[in-house]
């Protein structure tokens, strides 16, 4: 049996190159929570989460019925496991996942021996995240799975974003900066300042400024707030025409925010795809 199961930014399952037929929605959707929950779930677990009922005669007999549909659109028997009233999916379903595939890529980033593995393997997952998990999914199971996937995206578009910058790729950075920011602005204004800094070297003071207007426009409009006193001192800097960045090709004033020993090499007249969709794709005016 050859299994592609797709999750990020979709939901598409592929049984030796044709569609897997589930014959009806509950049992696509008790498939999807068991993939979500791959240590397994008790029955009286998923009747009360997915169905709102207790065990009884006819939801055991509809749990049984939804159970064999899966079984049968995954073309085995073993797909589905069942032991001391626990059901789990079989190891090898979980296995052809683009979930399994983007936790493994995160494993692998965090054993990584060196830093150019580290970076391949935050590209390779960012690649598998192609959007949010099961995105027509409202129920709470799915949003909690996605809430944590969306963070380890986030998470390794600032890890690319610092490795980038310590071997001076700045408009790699800027690039992953802007990924993160999409998904979720409100990480931290620390990581607002970061992209003001290399978009003052990668493009130009007035790309930096202009981020800086929009995310005050941002603080003002979804928080009510106003930007830190560091935030307003760097936009003075940069609007001066300050070099903030410690490697920079003019003078020297102050370390790269990326890199701890300030390594970041300008890298002037690069035109980044990421800033050709730049204004819908942080926020807008």
């Amino acid at each position: 049996m050859n299994l592609e199961i797709a999750t990020l930014g979709t939901h598409q399952i592929l049984v030796n190159g044709a569609e897997a037929q589930f014959k009806s929605k509950t049992a696509e959707e008790l498939f999807f929570y068991l993939l979500a929950h791959p240590e397994g779930k008790q029955k009286e677990e998923i009747l009360e989460q997915l169905w709102q009922t207790e065990p009884n005669k006819e939801s055991n007999n509809r749990f049984r019925v939804t159970v064999h549909r899966i079984r049968h659109a995954l073309e085995s028997n073993d797909a589905l496991l069942e032991q001391h009233n626990r059901y789990r999916l079989h190891a090898d379903v979980l296995a052809a996942t683009d979930l399994n595939q983007m936790y493994k890529a995160l494993e692998q980033a965090h054993d990584a021996p060196t830093e150019e593995l580290k970076l391949r393997a935050f590209q390779s997952l960012i690649r598998l995240y192609k959007g949010d998990f099961l995105p027509s999914v409202t129920a709470s199971w799915a949003n909690e799975l996605r809430e944590e996937l969306r963070g380890v995206y986030v998470r390794a578009n600032l890890e690319i974003s610092l490795l980038h910058c310590g071997t001076g790729a700045c408009a790699g950075a800027v690039s992953a900066l802007v990924r993160a920011l999409h998904i979720d602005p409100y990480i931290g204004e620390n990581y607002h300042q970061k992209l003001m800094t290399c978009l003052s070297v990668v493009e130009d003071k007035y790309a930096s400024i202009e981020h800086y207007r929009r995310f005050i426009h941002f603080l003002r409009v979804e928080l009510e707030d106003s930007p830190m006193p560091e935030t307003l001192i760097l936009a003075e800097r940069i609007k001066n025409g300050e070099k903030i960045c410690n490697r920079a090709p003019m003078q020297i004033t102050a370390n790269c925010p990326f890199s701890s020993d300030g390594a970041c090499v300008g890298q002037h007249n690069q035109v980044l795809e990421a800033l050709a969709t730049y204004d819908t794709a942080v926020m807008q005016p």
